[in-house]
């Protein structure tokens, strides 16, 4: 190719360029009319609509420009803009020595700007999300074989606790170290429908019942069926974790009947929260 032709080329490149930072000027721009209409303080997440963004991005995708590239430049624009509307935003995480990827799961969705800070375990990220309204905790997810598990703390009912929102990583990054690990997100709101969901639900029982149990209690009050139960012993008491399709809040009147079809006269069942089920990115 001839260098006037090279050089025409570079010349569009450098006024995409330009559209393409003055279209992020307009859109910050939008996001600090809305920051003005609202009340101050709070934490300005919206982890269903992001989620819901970030899907519609990677379905509209083609070409030879990297998905997993779309995705992360949308996640630095989504979360530079969650810190213009809270400027005291941080994000807590649990990233024990031996584990570092988690540190990575939470850059890659949190992006560069937003503060992040890196604790040994989870009761001291959720200590750190507790105290603070605007700090986002990113913990491990719960696996069977944990012998202190955090999750059963969510269930007190406690007026500070957060509420899990979001599954990380959303879409799995080609060069993480994460890979293979998975996160769940703590935030002092309430979880949102994204369209695709699981909701988190606890029940806490003296003395241990089985599976089969819990299912037909779950369609006796019309909840769908769990696609995971995970049954963990703590002092004795036994909580299971079950995660179901689509949000339920802790308000749900299913949850109390629940309760009732389950006979628990010394238990309890609780919302947790919920998540948007994680992309796939085409290829």
């Amino acid at each position: 190719m001839d260098a006037p032709k090279l050089n025409a080329l570079r010349q569009e490149i450098d006024a995409i360029d330009g559209d393409l930072h003055g279209l992020i000027r307009r859109r910050a721009s939008l996001v600090g009319e809305i920051t003005a209409s609202k009340p101050p303080g709070g934490l300005a997440l919206r982890p269903g609509r992001e989620a819901t963004v970030m899907r519609q991005r990677l379905a509209a995708h083609d070409g030879a420009f990297p998905a997993a590239a779309v995705y992360r430049m949308w996640r630095e624009m989504m979360s530079a803009f969650s810190l213009m509307q809270t400027p005291g935003l941080k994000i807590a995480v649990c990233r024990p020595a031996d584990q570092p990827g988690y540190w990575d799961l939470a850059r890659d969705h949190f992006g560069c700007q937003v503060p992040l800070l890196g604790y040994e375990s989870p009761m001291q990220v959720l200590a750190e999300v507790r105290a603070h309204p605007t700090t986002i905790g990113v913990v491990p997810s719960p696996i069977e074989t944990d012998t202190a598990p955090w999750w059963p703390l969510l269930a007190s009912g406690e007026p500070t606790l957060p509420n899990v929102v979001a599954r990380l990583p959303f879409l799995v990054m080609p060069n993480a170290r994460a890979r293979g690990l998975s996160a769940l997100v703590l935030a002092r709101i309430e979880p949102e429908e994204s369209g695709e969901d699981r909701a988190l639900i606890s029940v806490e029982v003296q003395e241990g019942i089985s599976r089969n149990r819990i299912a037909g209690a779950l369609t006796k009050v019309g909840l769908p069926a769990f696609s995971s139960a995970m049954d963990q012993v703590v002092a004795g008491v036994h909580h299971y974790l079950l995660e179901l399709p689509d949000v339920i809040g802790d308000t749900d009147p299913r949850l109390r009947a629940l309760e009732t079809a389950l006979g628990l006269n010394r238990g309890s069942v609780a919302a947790l929260g919920a998540y948007a089920v994680p992309a796939t990115a085409r290829t």
